[in-house]
């Protein structure tokens, strides 16, 4: 998950910081954290690329552009990723609702109010709508059932766009999945999406469209075993939600 934190008080910077990554090691504790820190929302524009982040946290009062003229500007090119407005004063609640922000927080808060806050912010629709991009492409996470490699291309099959292929090392397309828990090496070359997987066969992970997908003998109980603690966590986190 990437995060930014827009704030220009460095110590409401890290209070954000502190219960962001106390909520995930509770909540999601496979998940990686990716956070940036802006000073004000002139530097964080100046950065901005669509589709980057999933979830924003912006002060509303800033010396320079304000929290919502901000979060205006983001809404511009980018309708998805989740807004969380961090304030001193509810004045500007009503404005939120025009940028489609899904938490308001008032300082001062507590860990109670900002988990309470990002239980509503929707990550698991947040996460369902995660891609990666290669090249023109923009492939959803939740589409991929593997990944292999063929002499210098990588395949991506997926469920309804069918075989994707790109002259691309497979070393770099593992960089781009290696954010997301959910995507395991079951054997040189390969790697599979748990997220689509049935249940394992002897040496083989039956995805849920049927298909077929070996890993290593060798590797069985090991793989076995990172699949069932992916599971487990998957099945705790349905629970807290």
């Amino acid at each position: 998950m990437r995060v930014a934190i827009i704030d220009d008080i460095s110590r409401c910077r890290e209070d954000i910081r502190e219960y962001l990554l106390r909520y995930m090691k509770e909540n999601y504790a496979a998940e990686t954290v990716s956070i940036e820190d802006y000073t004000s929302g002139q530097a964080f524009l100046s950065d901005f690329m669509p589709d980057t982040y999933d979830i924003i946290f912006i002060d509303q009062y800033m010396d320079g552009l304000s929290g919502i003229d901000t979060a205006l500007e983001i809404r511009k090119l980018d309708k998805l990723a989740a807004l969380i407005f961090v304030t001193t004063s509810r004045d500007h609640a009503i404005d939120s609702f025009t940028v489609q922000a899904c938490g308001y927080l008032v300082k001062p808060y507590g860990y109670d109010n900002f988990a309470k806050t990002l239980e509503t912010a929707r990550l698991d629709k947040i996460w369902g709508a995660r891609f990666i991009r290669i090249e023109q492409e923009k492939i959803l996470l939740n589409e991929i059932l593997w990944c292999d490699q063929d002499n210098h291309y990588v395949q991506i099959h997926t469920d309804k766009c069918g075989l994707y292929r790109f002259r691309l090392s497979f070393k770099s397309l593992t960089g781009l999945l290696a954010p997301y828990p959910q995507f395991l090496t079951c054997y040189k070359g390969c790697i599979v999406n748990l997220e689509r997987v049935e249940c394992i066969i002897r040496f083989d992970f039956l995805m849920d469209n049927g298909n077929i997908v070996p890993f290593s003998q060798r590797d069985k109980k090991k793989i076995e075993s990172l699949y069932h603690s992916y599971i487990f966590q998957r099945e705790r986190k349905g629970m807290l939600l």
